[in-house]
Parts: structure tokens; sequence; C-alpha cells
């Protein structure tokens, strides 16, 4: 398709319309290719869409593919045009050619039209039941495409049914992509519709061995969500997929690896008899395959061995880099050298590392000698090699390992107080070449916390002071508390340093960090000094570890993941996908009462994100009466949430919490409602805040919002009032657009009481907890014209706000 654009004038878009519109077939044919090449090149050609619908009804194969493709790009812009299409996809989905049957099925389930959806449910249904195979396994991705679309439709169609039955099918292809289907559909629904157990694990075991690689993938995918039932399953799983590692595609291997990987904490064996069977693919797909395979294997291997350290120690020398290793091969490598590395091989892997740090690659030569310093952490027996090996780094020529090893320094004199003291002498030698930031500010702070043995310190910080304001924060930070660090030991020598620095960083415009770190030292300085000592010179914890370590859920989640692009960037799906659910009916808790509530949505933010992304993982509905707040809580993300707590800020209703939430204790999909008890004390009132805000804390993080308070709630008695026309002293007005006065039988259920109408006006009175009020609601045409006579001035704006709920009809 390269040169089809070749020649090519701008008249082409009406010559493709002739083409298309004429009877010879070789012609429509070319002009669709052409169409479709246009298309897939980034260019607008909607114009042609009447004309290439007409091609729709065809029996040329090629050009109704090339048609098809059209009809998914442009329908949902022609929505009306393409309802057009609607009969001849049927029509299809019944021609005896399987090929054509699939192709009709498949394409309308990627059109996103309501109106085309609806038209689909039964075609599908028959596929489902097709007698080729190829027919079906096309039809069940089409469920769990058109799931993602009209849910609703699809459970009401009763089509789980079909699609579980597929499960045993005779076809391996038909099996795995049933399996990937109900996986997709279950991850978009609160409660699965299939659930792996020894009872259905049967028929992926069987088609694993016979599909496909592409299928193999999906099928070890959904394997691994497996938990056996027992210890006996355990090595029966593991034995069967053993073979599969050593595979040929890398997919496939680690799909068996993670599998194997999750059935290992089930089976009683020691880890120690399956490792020898488990490690050789791998170190084989790391030594000969493609640079971008290495680099998954690696991402993975990282995982495993945070698990299993001692599992790959052997193999060291295979993560020695090579000299042609890409530099993102590099870093991976080095990562698991340092995971794997232990005493019987820290002089083997630091004199690698000090090879490393001579090489010409910046990052890779800062990489390696971060690796030097968290051996030396690691492996207190290799502390004394690392620094000997990092001195002499500091006493080279490159700048940028003198700067990483003196920011690696900081960490080992931590760790070893005491011991390595008699190296600061040449870290300070070399300050005077450091030019980045993070390596200023590690060899500042060396002077101010070893300041008692350093000879001339104040000299040494003195050349600092004068670039003070062209420093960036991290160091100014820095500078302040060696400074402080030093006066505290030798007040005489650097006091006027001290005042010039505090003068200066106290100045206007300054990062508000350091001015705020300047002044808390100068208010700390101006009391006692003994004070100001036991402050700022105290013992320092320890470093235990300066590598990347996970949490054991994080770790846990990650390895479930291997293979994906969570487990490749070693990122929780929860933080980077966004998945919404769906409720299905039979699930829906207190169903009757879902009914009677009016549920409407609640705003709600996390760090002041407002807007429809605000909160990604939790939605918020809320309903009101005279004595509960009603909340509908949906947890729109795989991830359990726990830790509820639900608070409401001062209000002008005076509305506050009298008793405990009834939140779950966990919830883990889909939503759950909350009764919250709440009271009006008068002495909480706010006039100002005619909003409710709500916070809600979450083993998430805490989330904001706002909601209209419900005054309709707090009106009392019958609205009859005594109030006099003095009482009632204070007036404002306003308009309600679109909307009509309410029914007398209306006004009684908000405790509102009608006085009379007269002349298309209504006079009604209610009493609240915050005052009472009289108003005239004049209809006029769609709209409601009111005057508020009230006893409370400061409540008026409340009446306002809360004029449709109290005013207006249903």
């Amino acid at each position: 398709m390269s040169n089809i654009f070749q020649g090519e004038s701008k008249g082409e878009i009406a010559t493709l319309r002739d083409q298309l519109d004429g009877n010879d077939p070789y012609k429509r044919e070319q002009a669709a290719k052409k169409c479709v090449a246009l298309m897939r090149a980034g260019e607008n050609v909607q114009s042609l869409f009447a004309s290439m619908l007409r091609c729709v009804k065809t029996p040329d194969i090629k050009l109704k593919r090339l048609t098809y493709l059209y009809l998914v790009q442009y329908s949902t812009q022609e929505p009306e045009q393409a309802i057009m299409a609607v009969n001849t996809f049927i029509q299809d989905c019944s021609d005896p050619n399987p090929i054509v049957r699939a192709l009709a099925i498949r394409t309308m389930a990627r059109i996103k039209l309501e109106n085309v959806a609806e038209h689909m449910i039964a075609p599908l249904k028959k596929a489902l039941t097709d007698f080729d195979p190829y027919v079906r396994k096309t039809a069940v991705f089409s469920v769990a495409q058109l799931y993602d679309f009209v849910p609703e439709a699809i459970e009401n169609a009763g089509l789980f049914n079909d699609l579980l039955k597929l499960l045993k099918d005779d076809n391996p292809m038909v099996v795995s992509n049933t399996t990937a289907a109900i996986i997709e559909i279950n991850e978009r629904r609160t409660t699965p519709i299939f659930n792996l157990d020894s009872d259905t694990i049967g028929p992926i075991l069987s088609a694993i061995s016979s599909c496909s690689e592409n299928c193999q993938t999906i099928l070890l995918d959904a394997l691994a969500k497996y938990a056996p039932a027992s210890s006996e399953d355990a090595p029966f799983l593991i034995d069967r997929l053993i073979p599969f590692l050593k595979h040929s595609n890398p997919a496939v291997v680690i799909g068996a690896f993670k599998c194997i990987f999750q059935f290992m904490d089930h089976d009683k064996r020691n880890p120690n008899e399956l490792l020898p069977q488990i490690i050789p693919p791998f170190i084989t797909l790391v030594t000969s395959s493609e640079y971008e395979v290495q680099y998954v294997i690696l991402r993975t291997l990282s995982l495993f061995v945070l698990k299993y350290p001692k599992a790959l120690s052997k193999e060291i020398r295979v993560f020695f880099c090579k000299y042609n290793d890409p530099s993102y091969i590099k870093m991976e490598k080095l990562d698991i050298i340092v995971t794997i590395c232990r005493q019987s091989t820290a002089q083997l892997v630091l004199n690698e590392l000090q090879e490393y740090s001579n090489s010409v690659d910046v990052a890779f030569v800062q990489k390696s000698i971060k690796c030097i310093g968290q051996i030396a952490i690691k492996i207190e027996a290799a502390a004394c090699r690392c620094v000997d090996i990092l001195v002499g780094l500091v006493q080279g020529k490159a700048d940028y390992a003198l700067e990483e090893s003196i920011i690696v320094m900081t960490d080992i004199l931590r760790k070893y107080p005491g011991v390595f003291e008699s190296v600061i002498g040449t870290v300070c030698h070399g300050l005077e070449n450091i030019k980045a930031p993070r390596a200023k500010a590690a060899g500042i702070w060396i002077l101010g916390e070893y300041c008692h043995i350093i000879e001339n310190v104040d000299m040494l910080l003195d050349p600092y002071l004068d670039t003070f304001h062209d420093e960036e924060a991290l160091v100014q930070l820095q500078i302040l508390s060696s400074l402080v660090k030093v006066y505290v030991e030798r007040p005489e020598q650097t006091k006027d340093q001290l005042q010039f620095i505090l003068t200066e960083a106290t100045k206007d415009g300054n990062v508000p960090d350091v001015k705020n770190r300047a002044l808390v030292y100068w208010r700390l300085l101006s009391s006692e000094a003994s004070i100001a000592k036991d402050v700022v010179v105290f013992p320092k914890d320890t470093v235990s570890h300066s590598g990347v370590q996970f949490s054991d859920d994080i770790l846990e989640e990650l390895i479930k993941n291997m293979g994906t692009v969570s487990g490749v960037l070693h990122i929780v799906p929860a933080d980077f996908v966004r998945r919404v659910r769906f409720v299905p009916e039979e699930d829906s808790d207190s169903e009757d009462d879902n009914s009677a509530r009016n549920w409407h949505a609640t705003r709600i933010w996390v760090n002041g994100a407002l807007g429809p992304e605000g909160c990604q993982f939790l939605d918020l509905y809320s309903d009101y009466d005279r004595s509960n707040i009603y909340l509908r809580v949906v947890n729109k993300v795989g991830t359990p949430i726990t830790g509820f707590q639900f608070l409401i800020n001062s209000n002008a209703l005076g509305m506050t919490i009298s008793g405990q939430a009834n939140f779950p204790e966990t919830l883990e999909f889909g939503a759950a409602e909350v009764k919250v008890p709440i009271k009006y004390d008068q002495t909480k009132i706010d006039p100002s805040k005619v909003q409710l805000q709500i916070a809600m804390n979450t083993s998430m993080g805490p989330i904001y919002g706002t909601d209209s308070l419900p005054l309709v709630c707090a009106t009392q008695g019958d609205g009859k009032i005594n109030a006099t026309n003095q009482d009632l002293q204070f007036k404002d007005q306003m308009t309600l657009e679109g909307c009509t006065v309410a029914k007398n039988n209306e006004f009684a259920s908000r405790n509102i009481f009608v006085v009379g109408r007269n002349n298309n006006i209504t006079r009604v009175t209610f009493s609240t907890t915050v005052g009472d009020f009289l108003c005239d609601l004049q209809q006029d045409r769609g709209n409601i014209n009111i005057l508020i006579n009230g006893s409370n001035q400061q409540s008026l704006p409340l009446v306002k706000a809360s004029a449709r709920e109290l005013f207006s009809s249903y």
C-alpha cells in the first residue's frame, strides 16, 4: 500500500467516490483499498461513508473486509447512516462461509454504537453455538468487547451460560479464547461469573498443550489466578507446567514461570528441589535472546530474587555486563547482581564493579558506584574493600565518579559510625570539584556531621556562602544545617558565617522551605545553647538498605503480574489503571432501599484535584432524611479499601454526626451502603457555609467533597408558624428557572404549609432549625419567582441555595 498515494491529486476523493459508486468490481475493490490506506495514513475520508456503505453487501470477501474496517473507524461519526448496515451484518452472520460469519460478528462488536449493539445480541448468541470453531472463538471475544460497552444488555441476554459451556469445547482455541474473555469480564464485574477451582481447571490444563502460543499465554495468565485447593494440587500443577519453561516463545516461558512461582507457596517440597529445573531456561534467555526479551526476563528475575535471593547466587557471572550490552540491560543486571551477591562472591563482584567504574557511560558508572555502596551496607566483611574502591574514585579525574562516590560515602559513614572516618580528609580534598547538587549536599553534610574532626571546617564551608543564592534548594538547606552544627561545636569561629547565612536565607524571594528552616534555626539558637545542641547534634539511625525494596503485599502483587506491564514497570496496576466495575442487579445490596433512595453523585476529590478525575478509586453517592445521611460508596478498582472514617464540617444547618457510621471493614469491589446518624446542633451553626463539606479517610488516602445542604430535611412540624410580620422582617428574592411550583401533597411531605393560592401566587410557610420563613411563589411560564421573608437574615442564602428542593415539583 505504500505506493498507493503516488501521483494522487486533490481530486482523489471525488475519483474514489465515483469508483466506489460504479459497477466495476475490480475498480470498487481498488478504490476501497485506497480509501482504507488513506484512513490508516491519518487522512480524513469520512465523506466517502455513504459510498463505502454501499459496498457492504457484496459477495467479494476482500471488499467486504475493507468495508468493515472502514465502518469500524467512522461509524461513531456517522451513527444515523451506520444503522443502515445492520441488516447486512445480520445476514452475514448467517452466511455459509464461516469467515464471513466471524467477520460480521467481530465488526459489529467493534462498532461502539448502542443502536448497533442492540441488534447484535441475537446473532451473537447464535454464533456462540456455531458449528465452526473459528466463529465460536471470535464470538467469545465479542462478548467481552460488548460487555465493556453495554454490560446491561449482555447481563440481560443470558450469554454467560453459553460462554461457560464453551470452556469444555473440543477445540483448544475456543477454550483459550473463552477463558480470556471470561477473565476480562470478571475484571469489569463486581462478582465473577466464573471461578477457577479443582473442578473447572481440567479443561484449561488439557487445552494448554494443544493450542497456539498466543492461546497458551492467555491460559497461563488465567491459571496464575488459581489457588490450589490442597497441597497435593500444587506439585501436580508445577510438574505439568515445568516443560513449558523450555518453550521457544519467551512469553510462554514467563507465563509458566509465573504460575510455578505462585504454586510454590502451596507446595510442601523445598524450593531448592525445584529451582534447578526452573533457573536454567531463564539463564538461556538472558544469554541468548534479543535485548528487548532480555530486559523483560531481567525485570522478572529481579522480582524473583527479592523472594529467593540465594536461587541465582551461583549463576552470578551470567549477569556480568558485556561491553556491547545496551545501557538499560546493564542497569537491570546491576540490580540483580547486588541482590544475589553474597560474602563468598563479594570480592568477585567488587572487582567487576570497579572495572565498570572506569567506563565512559556516565549513568552506568554512577549506577556501578551506587551498587558498590549497597554491597558495603549489605555485607559488612566487604565494606573495607568497597571504601578502598570509593577512595580511589574520589582521587580520580572523573568528576561524575567523584560526585557519586561522595554520595555513596555518606551512607557508609552512617552505617559504620567511627569505622571509616579516616577517609573524610580525602573527601574534603575533592569537594572543590563537585558540581552536582546532590553531591554538593552530601559533601556539605559530611562537613557538618564530622566538623569535630575536620580542621578548618569553617574555611571549607566559606566558598558555599558566596554562592548561596545560586545553589539549588537542596544545597541551601544543607548549608544551613551544616553551619548550625559547626556553630554549636565552634561558636566563636563561625558566628559571623552563621549570622550572614541566616540573614540571607530569611530574605524575601527565597524558597519557602529554606526560609522556614532558617527561621526555625534562628529561634532555636536564640534559646539556650544546650537545647540547640541536643536538637541539632544527635546520634543518627544507621542505614539498613540503600536499594529498592517493596513491602510484602506490593511484592506479592507485582509477582502476580509478572510478564505484564505492571511486572515490567514494577508498579502495581491500581496505580496506573483505572477500572470501573459493573454492579449486576442481583448483587445490589438492599434493592428495595435503592429504589426508595434518591441517590445523587457527591463531588469528591483527592489532594485538591477537583473534577471527574478527582478520585480515581472511589465514587460517592448520597441521600438524606431527617435523622441520617445515606452514603453509597463504590470501589472502582481491584484493590480492597479499608479504614473508612467520615466527618462533616460545621455548616449553616448545624448538622453534626450523632453516632457511629456502619462502614464495612473491607470494601472489596462494587458498592456498599452506609448510614450515618445525624442531629442538628444550633451551637455548631456556621451561616457562611451553605454547602456541606465532607471528608472521608480510607486506606488509599483521604477524600474530600462537597454537597448541597438538605434544608428540606431540617423542616419541622407541619409547616405552620406563629411568627408575625415583625418577626419575618428580613427579605430576599430569586428566580428558579425551568420548573413548576410543587403540589400540595408534595409540600406536605416536606413539612411546608400552604397558606393559600391566589392569582398564580402560592404562599407557603415553614419552620426550620435555623428560623421561620414565609414565601410567595409566582409561576411565570416555566420559571418560579420567589419572595422570601425570614426571621433570620443569615439563613436566607441557605433557603436560596435549597429553593429547588423546597418549592419545585418533582
